[in-house]
């Protein structure tokens, strides 16, 4: 069952990059409406989001800046200057690697190390074992967000990826 997991988030993962695979480090942060999560701010929050996932799963949580929750946490704000973002290529590799960290703790991981509470309990509701946060943010959450930059090219006119 695992493998299917797995594959999943791999299928969901490589959807992601195609939508991004054809942008340039300018597109990346262009805005079509105001506020509008656009790619740079996607791939960011899709990497602070697999750190926490990799820490949920027993690994070491990634070195990240220490405003990343600020600039690319639930409830911030995109913007639309160059400047405030990294290359897409930083992004793309920065993602490989926690994710094939993300992976390989998986693999790892016991049904009763899924079973355990989540250590938040301002979450537990939502989410009340470590697999249930696990499965929903390894498929349903990446999958979400690449729905936003399927929108995002369409908007802005470019082809589906």
């Amino acid at each position: 069952m695992l493998d299917i997991f797995i594959d999943t988030m791999k299928l969901t993962r490589n959807s992601t990059l195609k939508l991004v695979a054809d942008l340039s480090d300018d597109q990346i942060v262009l805005q079509p409406v105001a506020g509008m999560n656009h790619p740079a701010w996607v791939l960011g929050h899709l990497l602070m989001v697999d750190g926490t996932y990799l820490v949920l799963a027993g690994g070491a949580k990634p070195a990240l800046d220490t405003n990343w929750m600020e600039i690319y946490g639930r409830g911030s704000t995109p913007v639309a200057d160059k400047t405030k973002y990294k290359p897409k290529n930083w992004y793309l590799d920065q993602m490989a690697s926690v994710r094939n960290q993300v992976i390989e703790r998986l693999k790892v991981l016991t049904p009763a190390d899924m079973a355990q509470p989540h250590p938040d309990p301002a979450r537990r509701e939502r989410f009340p074992t470590v697999g249930h946060n696990l499965f929903a943010y390894g498929t349903w959450h990446e999958a979400y967000h690449a729905g936003q930059l399927s929108a995002w090219r369409r908007v802005l006119g470019l082809p589906a990826a």
